[in-house]
Formats: C-alpha cells, structure tokens, sequence
C-alpha cells in the first residue's frame, strides 16, 4: 500500500486499512474489494467514491476516467463474476457461461489490447481512457488469471473468516497472510481444547 493517506473526492481520509493486502494481480485485488464469508461478508466499495478510492489505492495500471461517470452497479456485477469465475476455478469446478460472457464482452468494449514489454517475457494491457475502458483492463486481468499456467496457484484462503482470493506463494500454503495463518492455529487449538479458550475469554 502507498505511504501517503488516501483521500475520497470530498476530502475525508480513506483508512489504508481497507487495502492493506492489494498487490496481487489485478484481478485478484478487484476480488478482494468485499472481506469475510457469505452473509458476513463486508462491502468496501459499495459507493462510488469508495471505489475511487480503490483506484487511487490499486498499484496496478488502470485507465483514467476522463471525466466519464462511474456505474457503479456494472462495477459490482463485473467483480461478483470475477469472484465467481476464480473461486471457481480454484475449486477445480467448471466456470459459469454467463459470467464468462460478461468478461469477454467486456474486453470487445473496452477495446483492451496486449502490448509487448520493454524487456523479454514482459507484455502489459493497454487502453484509451473512460469507464468502458476501465471495466475492459479489470477483465482483461481476469482472462490473464483465468488463462495462465499456473492456476492452480490461485487459492481461497481457510483461515476462519477470511475467504479472500490469493496467490500461493508455496504448492501447500493454505493462508493468504501470516495473520490469517496465525487465527487459524489458535482456532484449531481452541476448538480442540475448549477449556483453553473458555479461560482465556475471562
């Protein structure tokens, strides 16, 4: 995360907490802009100044906006099929034909291309600038996710209410950080010894 504080377009400071983990691939910080699991999951760009700021926060290039306004519920429908497309396919499970409609529609209208790098083995997504073009780099990340090698890579980390998307670093890494990995173990021990936990809630 950036060093500086994060400011919305009103002025109010946005909380670098929110976006502590970005980092990842693109689509992968897209996913990740809820936290938690099913009804308790938490919505971080649920306006469109939130989501604003999630730009100004993502280290990943993406296309200005050029004053073009922002829809925010193609936004959300575009990330809750991303969520669903990679979930998916880090379960090994067949990937939704609607949802992946969506994310190839998505790049035809935002014209999103691949450009050769400046140095061997390096390519990036390229764009005009707009909304439409915005919502075609977010899934044009999600093809390169959805279409490289290593998918099997992509994970949904176990820790108890987490949830979050996330690359391995290792084959059998479980966790999306240290601090998941830590309330996952002292889950596990309280659960196998509840005396232990009950005391400890004193």
């Amino acid at each position: 995360m950036r060093n500086f504080a994060l400011r919305a377009h009103d002025g109010s400071v946005i909380p670098r907490t929110r976006w502590v983990w970005l980092g990842d691939h693109l689509a992968v910080d897209f996913v990740n802009t809820t936290i938690g699991l099913d009804d308790d999951r938490e919505e971080l760009i649920g306006t469109v100044e939130e989501f604003l700021g999630w730009i100004d926060a993502e280290p990943a290039w993406l296309p200005a906006l050029g004053g073009d306004p922002v829809g925010l519920d193609a936004v959300l429908e575009q990330r809750d099929a991303t969520s669903r497309l990679l979930r998916a396919a880090a379960l090994q499970e067949e990937l939704d034909g609607a949802d992946v409609e969506l994310i190839n529609e998505r790049v035809r209208a935002g014209g999103v291309t691949r450009l050769l790098g400046t140095e061997a083995g390096t390519s990036r997504l390229a764009a005009g600038t707009g909304f439409v073009a915005l919502l075609g780099v977010l899934a044009a990340a999600t093809v390169d996710v959805l279409a490289r090698d290593d998918l099997a890579a992509v994970a949904v980390c176990e820790a108890p209410g987490c949830g979050q998307v996330f690359h391995r670093s290792r084959r059998n890494q479980r966790w999306c950080s240290p601090g998941c990995g830590n309330r996952a173990r002292v889950d596990r021990h309280r659960h196998r010894n509840p005396a232990a936990g009950a005391g400890s809630s004193r």
